[in-house]
């Protein structure tokens, strides 16, 4: 039976309690949030077929854990067919949902913006988890706030400058099957924070954003060697 996670993290003045298990009848990793003993957000991810179970457990609970106590205020990159998200946008929709969330309110929102390809998704997205009643009051004020939210359609000159040649699609998807032998389903996760994050266009700099993401200094000098070789 794969393992559950449970852990209690305590910020600001609230205490948020996060359960990630595996479900078996969906082939999904759920990590349940919640806020002072209230459920506030569940959250999923599949597990390939053939990866070890245990290890996506794991991997997605400690992302979890991770972006909460970061508060996941780092700005999401637009990106082809995603929702783009004005900066004044994505502060209006955590003030509006910091009643709610706390300082998980970024946290939600990036997390919808992320799996969203359509403005009412995203929206359904925002509220899942919480009670029928706070959905339909949030509903009424969000939607307004939403609706302003477009499909972004980033040119090939602004995606070059987003990923440059020198990690053109071949490299990444090697990059990605190297990347799933450590971090399972977050392997994409993972890659795409890192692509976020380089801005010099230097390899050996996107290697370290990578590698930083593990906590065995074994395993980081392993991978980074991976990498560089690729």
């Amino acid at each position: 039976m794969a393992v559950s996670y449970n852990e209690d993290i305590k910020l600001g003045g609230s205490v948020f309690h996060v359960q990630t298990e595996y479900y078996r009848k969906s082939g999904k990793v759920v990590s349940n949030i919640f806020k002072d003993g209230l459920s506030i957000k569940r959250l999923e991810r599949e597990v390939e077929e053939g990866a070890d179970v245990d290890s996506a457990v794991a991997q997605f609970h400690r992302y979890v854990v991770e972006r909460l106590r970061s508060g996941a205020r780092k700005k999401i990159s637009p990106k082809k067919g995603v929702l783009s998200l004005p900066d004044s946008v994505r502060e209006e929709l955590i003030n509006t949902l910091n009643p709610y969330f706390g300082v998980a309110s970024a946290f939600v929102v990036d997390e919808a913006l992320l799996n969203s390809s359509k403005v009412e998704d995203f929206l359904d997205r925002l509220l899942d988890g919480l009670p029928d009643n706070i959905k339909e009051a949030l509903s009424e004020k969000l939607s307004p706030v939403v609706s302003s939210i477009s499909v972004s359609e980033s040119s090939s000159e602004e995606r070059e400058r987003l990923e440059p040649e020198e990690f053109n699609d071949e490299k990444k998807e090697k990059a990605l099957k190297i990347l799933s032998e450590y971090f399972g389903i977050m392997a994409l996760s993972v890659l795409e924070d890192a692509l976020e994050e380089w801005k010099s266009g230097d390899y050996s700099e996107l290697v370290e954003l990578i590698v930083s993401h593990l906590e065995d200094e074994k395993e980081k000098e392993e991978l980074s060697h991976r990498l560089m070789f690729l």
